[in-house]
């Protein structure tokens, strides 16, 4: 057993850590001050474990967390950590969003054990990081103990991963970032290729520049099951001709990305005959199994059954789905003839080779990833990470976007499929744009039926986040209360814009002068604080776009109440 020392910036605190299992733990030469980084030597798992007091903290942020928001306790904090599965990060917060502790791995570490807890013993938090998985010898331990955002603690994490990943991070196409039209939701697996064409028409109306054809497109069953997963090759009696019916998209002016779930196999597959016996197990009864990536057999087929839509039909890009069950939690089998110790060191090896095939083909070949696939191993595979499934959910959109890109750097996320209800109100329409304000929007909705009232709505919010889209996506993303859901979140660009939510009262700084406000909350006004003695222009609009009203004038010294709609928005402009 080796030790290591931790020590406050003041010097006022400090802890002495343990690592069982490392041949050495080094501090490195000091970078920022407060960040503290100390590499690991090892030849086999090594485990952390350190406490450190943060009295005033009220949550710790996770990378796959759901709504749970809690403060956990030591034996109950514990997760797995896979590289197709979370990420080896959390952050202490308190509830003036700063951050206490924040604890990270480098991106060399596929698997782990991530614990940090309240211990009932001594009031302090209790770290215990367990590395079992690692693709060398040596990682990074950082913990950041600045007085910051914990939104800017963890831009250090992933600026750390950024720098360690280097040229293996596959560039991100521009058009990751335009808003696509969705199949899911509006067809599911009624899907067929008239019925693609025929929403391609249409949400190219509203901006959308690709269609994601979700699962359907391979089985001519309805019944929401993957028993005849594995082959990957469309139904003729909904998709008789795939090529064409590609070409005649493009002919529309958007790009086509087609879903495929690797991972899956099903017993009425063509492939269940020959790759049966390579099978981690089975993932629902015994209809569908999970392929054994470490098999070079089941890459090479799976290779093929991914490569083959770009190549052969002339798709733009992939949506990958289910890779999180490679996190397998049951027993793992042996594998003779398997070339890979790990499943993790599979999946790698299979996704590398899809990447390079597909990017060899087209280099701006688009490929979507779904939360909880959030580890930054996964940058070198994918293009854009979806919000995980939420249907008709504003709120747990806001929170899974806000969550995702926190750790995506400046990678493109985008939202669940936006879906309402026919009888919604303009407004209710509007929520739905608005918790997915932050990042790249995708729809699933009949467009052509829509009602006026709500064809008015999509088409301004669509118009929004286009206009803005340098500063709701490339901003400094500074989200308050994690704790809480969101209550609030501000991006700072050349411009500001803050959504508030559950909290009306807005705070601004000297350097915001030229404000948007959006209104995500139930009451219809907000409260502005500093904004200043001087002159400020003010717009006001309602949830559609329609101007309420607009003047000038000179805000109070204390609290300004601004009456905007609900889902509307304000326009500020410091004079």
């Amino acid at each position: 057993m080796t030790t290591f020392e931790i020590r406050s910036p003041d010097g006022t605190m400090s802890r002495t850590g343990t690592a069982i299992g490392a041949r050495s733990i080094t501090g490195l030469s000091p970078g920022e001050p407060g960040v503290l980084r100390f590499e690991v030597v090892a030849d086999g798992p090594v485990t952390l474990q350190w406490t450190w007091p943060t009295g005033s903290a009220v949550t710790l942020w996770r990378a796959s967390q759901g709504a749970r928001r809690e403060l956990p306790t030591d034996w109950g904090s514990r997760r797995r950590i896979r590289s197709v599965r979370s990420a080896p990060v959390g952050s202490l917060v308190d509830d003036q969003d700063r951050n206490l502790l924040t604890v990270a791995l480098s991106a060399g570490v596929r698997g782990c054990e991530f614990a940090i807890g309240v211990n009932e013993e001594t009031a302090e938090q209790l770290i215990e990081l367990v590395a079992d998985d690692i693709e060398t010898t040596r990682f990074v331990l950082r913990i950041d103990l600045r007085d910051v955002h914990f939104a800017e603690a963890l831009r250090g994490v992933t600026a750390d991963w950024t720098a360690e990943l280097g040229d293996r991070i596959a560039a991100v196409p521009e058009i990751a970032r335009r808003p696509m039209y969705s199949t899911w939701y509006s067809d599911h697996q009624h899907v067929t290729a008239e019925a693609v064409e025929h929403h391609a028409r249409a949400s190219a109306a509203y901006g959308c520049e690709a269609i994601i054809v979700d699962d359907g497109w391979q089985t001519d069953s309805t019944a929401r099951g993957y028993a005849f997963c594995g082959d990957w090759e469309p139904t003729s009696g909904k998709f008789p001709d795939m090529t064409e019916h590609v070409r005649r998209v493009h002919e529309l002016g958007l790009r086509y990305v087609l879903w495929i779930a690797p991972p899956l196999i099903g017993v009425r597959s063509k492939a269940w005959e020959r790759l049966k016996d390579r099978v981690l197990g089975f993932a629902d009864g015994e209809v569908v199994a999970v392929l054994d990536p470490r098999y070079p057999e089941v890459r090479e087929h799976l290779v093929e059954c991914c490569v083959r839509p770009v190549r052969d039909w002339g798709v733009d890009g992939l949506k990958i789905d289910f890779i999180d069950s490679w996190a397998w939690d049951g027993p793992v089998p042996d594998a003779p003839g398997a070339d890979c110790a790990s499943i993790d060191e599979g999946v790698e090896r299979l996704l590398q080779a899809v990447r390079d095939e597909v990017q060899r083909l087209r280099d701006d070949v688009l490929i979507e990833f779904r939360q909880d696939y959030v580890n930054p191993r996964l940058w070198q595979f994918g293009t854009f990470l979806r919000a995980g499934d939420c249907a008709m959910d504003p709120v747990e959109n806001r929170v899974r976007t806000i969550d995702s890109r926190l750790l995506a750097g400046d990678r493109a996320v985008h939202s669940d499929m936006l879906m309402w209800h026919a009888s919604a109100t303009p407004e209710t329409v509007a929520q739905q744009f608005i918790g997915a304000l932050f990042s790249t929007v995708q729809v699933s909705m009949e467009l052509e039926a829509l009602p006026t009232s709500h064809d008015k709505v999509a088409r301004f919010w669509l118009a929004f986040m286009r206009e803005h889209l340098e500063v709701l996506q490339h901003g400094v993303l500074l989200p308050s209360r994690s704790d809480a859901r969101y209550s609030q979140i501000k991006a700072v660009g050349a411009k500001t814009v803050i959504a508030a939510f559950t909290n009306p009262v807005v705070r601004l700084e000297d350097s915001d002068r030229s404000v948007i406000l959006v209104n995500g909350g139930n009451e219809p006004r907000l409260l502005v604080e500093g904004a200043g003695s001087g002159p400020v222009d003010l717009v006001v609009s309602d949830c559609s776009g329609t101007e309420v009203y607009r003047r000038t004038t000179t805000p109070p010294s204390g609290l300004w109440a601004i009456d905007v709609p609900t889902a509307g928005v304000a326009r500020i402009e410091r004079n």
